[in-house]
């Protein structure tokens, strides 16, 4: 392949505010990719959740899902790298969290099925996040009276939606305690609504991006973002560029900032950048 890959997020950046990837994007993103552009995601979002809005989009390098838990390669439709927390682990989680009334989303794999298991709407942000997917009949989710059944299948994260004050305090309390990542972003689609993430500790876009350069033998990495999710992958790729409505944390560790999500920043920066690298 070409030594080069490119990889941008989704939600905030390739993704304008509808959220889709614009008719401008999809053309221009398409068309390099036919010329022979390495390009891929790397996204917060699962398959399922994702695939409805990259579905025009001709990927033919695997993908980085769940902010780095899982590569999928999408021609041969299957999983190359997955990464779950320990049923142990997250039996514990649940306790301490419920010692301060918190419930957390359990996401799990079962076979080849996916799921969402949540105990009501706890807060605004989260009854907003779950009630947009019961709207789009997503099948995944499950209201549950308990956790038994999240218990019995793979579990892929712990996600949990609040004001970010609140979920800093939970996570000063919980960090300590065990040896996983933690990631608190912003929704880009609710104000005042934060994610605080559990995933396995080698399960960033970091990682995944390592793997995947390894599995595709690239030589170098480009990366686009918006949101803190990013930091990691910012952190080793060769050139990182925020779009101008990332937040600053990230402008303040990228090569440069480039135009909006809303102006097609990923797409406008690619088409110049990689015919410059075919001349």
């Amino acid at each position: 392949m070409n030594k080069t890959l490119y990889i941008t997020d989704l939600d905030g950046t390739l993704l304008n505010s509808k959220p889709r990837v614009s008719e401008y994007s999809l053309n221009k993103i398409n068309s390099l990719i036919e010329k022979g552009m390495n390009f891929t995601i790397a996204t917060a979002r699962s398959h399922e959740s994702a695939a409805p809005l990259i579905a025009e989009l001709d990927l033919r390098l695997p993908i980085i899902l769940h902010n780095g838990v899982f590569v999928y390669d999408p021609l041969k439709q299957k999983y190359i790298h997955e990464n779950f927390i320990r049923t142990e682990t997250v039996q514990e989680i649940i306790r301490i969290l419920s010692t301060i009334e918190i419930n957390p989303i359990i996401f799990t794999k079962s076979n080849k099925n996916f799921y969402t298991y949540y105990k009501g709407f706890q807060n605004p942000g989260g009854k907003k996040y779950i009630k947009s997917r019961l709207s789009k009949n997503d099948k995944r989710f499950r209201l549950v009276s308990n956790f038994d059944k999240a218990l019995s299948e793979k579990i892929i994260t712990l996600i949990i939606i609040d004001r970010k004050n609140k979920l800093e305090e939970i996570h000063e309390k919980i960090k300590d305690e065990f040896d996983l990542n933690f990631l608190i972003s912003e929704d880009v689609y609710s104000v005042d609504s934060y994610w605080l993430e559990i995933t396995t500790k080698n399960s960033t876009k970091k990682d995944a991006i390592l793997f995947l350069k390894k599995h595709l033998k690239a030589e170098k990495t480009i990366c686009f973002g918006d949101n803190t999710n990013d930091i990691s992958m910012f952190e080793i790729a060769d050139e990182s560029y925020a779009v101008e409505n990332a937040v600053q944390e990230l402008k303040d560790i990228a090569t440069d900032v480039i135009d909006s999500n809303k102006e097609d920043g990923v797409a406008r920066f690619l088409e110049m950048h990689y015919n410059e690298e075919l001349k």
